[in-house]
């Protein structure tokens, strides 16, 4: 391999390579990234020097610096399946999970027998939902690899997820015979002792690797999300507000620089600040129904951790339904028409054969996901779609919105303690008082949209759903224009459309229960925000204690 130099005049550039592979083996990382970091501040390039000083980074949990230098490693292995499985576990360590898996795809191509490459792309796969091609991936390691325990923790931890506690048990004990000390085994086991009530043991567990070094990235936040839960159980809530709260702050830290700057709550109120300004947009009539349209359109939206998805997987129990789980079909027409003041004039003044265009843009994202609507009634449901009801009243003046309200204390006090992936939206939840700022903000860009647009819009309670199930959803029937179904009451037992990587799936299988009123044992920590909230507390009618 050569070796480049810029302005290395009396450096021995072999020896500094040599050295540096030679503290490798050792191994001594510190000590090949000292010399490498040396090496390329001084002008000297090689493969090994970069790759050395990736290694470093990465176990400092540096991870964006360690793939930008994986990448320059690359630039001269293009197919080496180590450092494509390094570039992988990168990637997946910053949330990209589906750049992940082409990276592990790139190293399992060049190596078939790699098993760590095959365990890393069945954690990408887990990450992205995909959980019977995770696990394929994950039992294909296990197979190469026998003693591949994180592996065998990995499929413990998808069954867990999926609620199959005996079987998440059966593999993660299988695990810990091996090695106590395995994470992911004992974090499932966590899982299933939470589940099942045993609150203390979970927490005991969980203890143990809170300040393991060795515990880094998701599986970090997941040990430290697990222990906050195991606490707020205890009726311990300070202490486990105390956790949420700092494991945010690690979190933010980590994704602040992948967003330089740009914030979702700008874009909701730079939204606001144009349908304060514009007159009401009026109804006309839609184009041609597609061929294969549904019966009824309806898109179910809210703000996060609202009931939305407690009523989508009930309205998927009804034989006449179909429904969606957060995929985001309006994303391209966002792209062109809610950028801009510019773009929502455009928007506006939309004739038939753009909206025509764009609603088939819609619809084929839909029947990419594999969805049969024709006849049915489709629920679409995704919350942060509520910033884009202008597009639906342009494109979908016909169809049907559900928007979920729950009382704005508990909606921000569970969306700042759950652990969501990463995006512009979720990224305002890891701050209390940025997670409130946002939920002010939709909802009164949502009543702005009320007053300028013509929508067809049932509002929705979970306190009513809980407090009287069959009342509440007889009423979301009627609006959407189907009878009411027996089938429905047995949402819990067969989720159908539910994600499972969703927060609430795992509650959804739990049955009906009631999360009304959890911001009580959270006063005081609250108690900063309630001014943000308090005018939509009132407005929706929620008692002030």
């Amino acid at each position: 391999m050569a070796i480049e130099t810029a302005n290395a005049a009396g450096i021995a550039p072999e020896q500094i390579v040599e050295e540096v592979l030679a503290a490798l083996r050792v191994p001594d990382v510190t000590r090949a990234f000292e010399l490498a970091d040396a090496a390329l501040r001084k002008g000297i390039q090689h493969p090994a020097l970069f790759n050395a000083r990736a290694i470093w980074f990465e176990q400092q949990g540096r991870y964006r610096e360690a793939l930008v230098d994986f990448e320059c490693t690359r630039a001269y292995l293009p197919r080496d399946p180590a450092l494509l499985n390094s570039v992988g576990f990168c990637l997946l360590n910053l949330s990209r999970a589906r750049d992940a898996v082409g990276a592990f795809d790139g190293a399992i191509a060049a190596a078939p027998d790699f098993a760590r490459a095959h365990y890393g792309r069945g954690q990408a796969l887990r990450t992205l939902g995909k959980f019977e091609e995770a696990r394929h991936a994950l039992q294909r390691s296990v197979a190469i690899d026998t003693d591949d325990m994180d592996a065998l923790a990995s499929l413990a931890s998808i069954a867990a997820r999926l609620g199959n506690f005996p079987e998440a048990r059966s593999c993660a004990e299988r695990v810990l015979k091996r090695d106590p000390r395995q994470p992911g085994a004992n974090i499932t086991l966590a899982m299933a002792e939470l589940a099942q009530g045993d609150n203390a043991a979970a927490e005991h567990r969980l203890r143990a690797f809170i300040d393991d070094p060795q515990i880094g990235g998701d599986a970090r936040t997941t040990v430290l999300g697990l222990y906050a839960e195991a606490l707020d159980k205890q009726d311990r809530g300070p202490e486990a507000f105390a956790i949420h709260a700092a494991l945010n702050q690690e979190i933010r830290a980590r994704h602040a620089p992948q967003f330089n700057g740009v914030r979702a709550i700008d874009n909701a109120l730079g939204l606001s600040a144009y349908f304060e300004k514009t007159e009401p947009w009026h109804t006309r009539p839609g184009p041609t129904p597609e061929r294969d349209a549904p019966a009824c359109h309806v898109f179910l939206l809210g703000f996060m951790r609202s009931g939305t998805t407690l009523l989508e997987a009930v309205l998927a129990g009804h034989p006449q339904t179909v429904a969606l789980d957060e995929r985001d079909c309006l994303r391209q027409a966002a792209q062109v028409f809610l950028g801009s003041g510019a773009g929502l004039d455009q928007l506006a003044r939309l004739d038939n054969a753009e909206r025509t265009h764009w609603r088939n843009v819609y619809w084929q994202s839909i029947g990419n996901q594999g969805l049969s609507v024709a006849g049915k009634v489709f629920v679409d449901k995704l919350p942060f779609n509520s910033l884009k009801l202008p597009l639906i009243a342009k494109l979908f003046p016909d169809a049907k919105i559900l928007f979920a309200i729950r009382d704005p204390r508990d909606v921000v006090l569970s969306a700042f303690r759950q652990r969501f992936e990463i995006n512009t939206d979720n990224f305002e939840f890891l701050r209390l008082d940025d997670c409130a700022r946002y939920y002010a903000t939709i909802m009164r860009l949502v009543t702005l949209y009320r007053e300028k647009l013509p929508l067809d819009l049932h509002e929705h309670r979970y306190e009513d759903l809980v407090a009287d199930f069959d009342t509440s959803v007889r009423a979301v029937c009627a609006f959407i224009g189907i009878d009411w179904n027996d089938s429905m009451r047995n949402f819990a037992a067969a989720p159908r459309s539910v994600d499972a990587r969703s927060a609430s799936a795992p509650q959804i299988r739990r049955g009906l229960y009631s999360g009304a009123g959890q911001w009580r044992r959270y006063r005081d920590e609250l108690a900063p925000i309630l001014p943000i909230l308090e005018p939509w507390i009132a407005r929706f009618g929620y008692p002030t204690e």
